[in-house]
């Protein structure tokens, strides 16, 4: 059977218009008489027909009853013609609806397990992953976390969701957590910070956290983090600050042991002719006094040969010690070598110079020695406009002290150059 043309279809008229559209006689009705279904085969006489709709009311198609004779329908069989094409329309409707429904079930499921395997992918990379990972929403409750971070807590990947900060920490580390977790979401960027936690077996790791904001499909500011154990590099960071602290330690007392006379305690002769040289340079250049005790102690050999050389280290030790606690503070004692000792005086000159000598002889003097009373000679110089530099300052000190030990030893002179 061919499809009828539009023109000549009977059922064109039928649908558009309201109710039931009858045609009793087609040869004697105008609108179809010529008509080639009615002259032609198969010779419609008689037509009725209802237009079917959709739901909303768009005209779908008709029911419709022909006959090759005249005929009249009674107002029953017109009220169940169109009867039956109210239902016929109302069963093509939920056909319709059935498989825009089907199709939406399916393109659902299709969704769903587009999704599911998205999840499933997005949960596998993320469990793989050696960081620790979680998302919060703004109320503080864990909405996902990885396998690597349940297993730091020692939990099942499962038992902490929905649960907030204050269920999980203490109070003073929820304080903290929440605090920087609004600031987080607040700022909306994200913010780098190394954090110490707990383990479940007791022990304590460094982490270094990534914090940032994010939204879910509604719209909804979310919280994400990932961490990374950083432990052994903070182990590793802490030891390399530990051997600089010890090495520094270690070049620290090499300084000082490259500056200090080992028995003494005061500064050795290297260390005594740098500032020398530098307070030389001072004093002429500023028009400024500057002078030099030279100290020997007398009969050295003597105590050494009757005592032991134990007893004369003590002898040295003590008198540097009085040395030490004679002098003015800017006042520079040293040990020159073997008895002889030097103390630089900057901003001193001869009289002030000769002061301190005699405060020192008077303390030795006075010392309680234990074997024998001790005495020593000092040979003093002050800086004049004929010396070129410290060494030849030190070179008169010492002809003084050597005037000193000629003239009976126990005594100061000075320089009279």
């Amino acid at each position: 059977m061919g499809e009828t043309p539009r023109e000549v279809a009977f059922c064109a008229h039928a649908v558009r218009q309201t109710g039931l559209f009858m045609v009793k006689d087609a040869l004697l009705d105008s609108r179809f008489s010529s008509n080639p279904l009615v002259t032609l085969d198969p010779a419609i006489r008689f037509f009725a027909g209802v237009g079917l709709h959709d739901s909303d009311g768009e005209p779908i198609g008709t029911f419709c009853v022909v006959d090759m004779s005249p005929r009249i329908l009674s107002e029953d069989q017109s009220e169940a013609l169109e009867i039956f094409g109210r239902q016929i329309s109302l069963r093509l409707q939920a056909v319709v609806q059935r498989r825009a429904l089907e199709q939406a079930l399916t393109e659902k499921e299709r969704a769903s397990a587009g999704l599911r395997a998205s999840e499933e992918l997005f949960r596998a990379f993320m469990n793989a992953s050696p960081f620790l990972s979680y998302i919060k929403d703004a109320a503080g409750r864990l909405l996902f976390y990885n396998r690597s971070f349940a297993q730091r807590f020692g939990v099942s990947e499962y038992a902490w969701l929905g649960r907030t900060d204050e269920q999980l920490w203490s109070r003073k580390l929820t304080k903290s957590v929440r605090t920087h977790d609004l600031e987080v979401m607040a700022g909306g960027k994200m913010v780098e910070t190394e954090e110490h936690i707990r383990n479940s077996d007791g022990s304590v790791s460094s982490l270094r956290s990534f914090k940032f904001p994010c939204h879910d499909s509604a719209g909804n500011v979310l919280l994400a983090g990932v961490a990374v154990d950083v432990s052994e590099e903070v182990a590793h960071q802490a030891e390399l600050e530990r051997y600089h602290r010890e090495l520094e330690d270690a070049n620290d007392q090499l300084r000082k042991l490259a500056v200090t006379d080992e028995l003494t305690g005061l500064r050795n002769r290297r260390s005594f002719e740098e500032r020398l040289v530098m307070e030389f340079s001072l004093a002429r250049r500023r028009k400024r006094e500057l002078s030099v005790l030279l100290i020997d102690v007398d009969d050295f050999k003597t105590i050494n040969d009757r005592w032991g050389h134990a007893a004369g280290d003590e002898v040295l030790r003590r008198l540097g010690m009085i040395l030490r606690t004679t002098v003015r503070l800017p006042d520079l004692p040293a040990r020159y070598g073997g008895e002889e000792f030097v103390v630089l005086l900057p901003e001193s000159g001869e009289e002030s110079a000769m002061g301190l000598a005699r405060r020192v002889m008077q303390r030795v003097a006075t010392e309680d020695w234990e074997n024998q009373p001790l005495t020593i000679s000092v040979g003093m110089a002050s800086m004049n406009e004929s010396l070129e530099n410290g060494f030849q300052l030190v070179e008169l000190a010492d002809e003084a002290l050597y005037a000193a030990k000629r003239a009976g030893k126990n005594r100061v002179m000075v320089h009279s150059g």
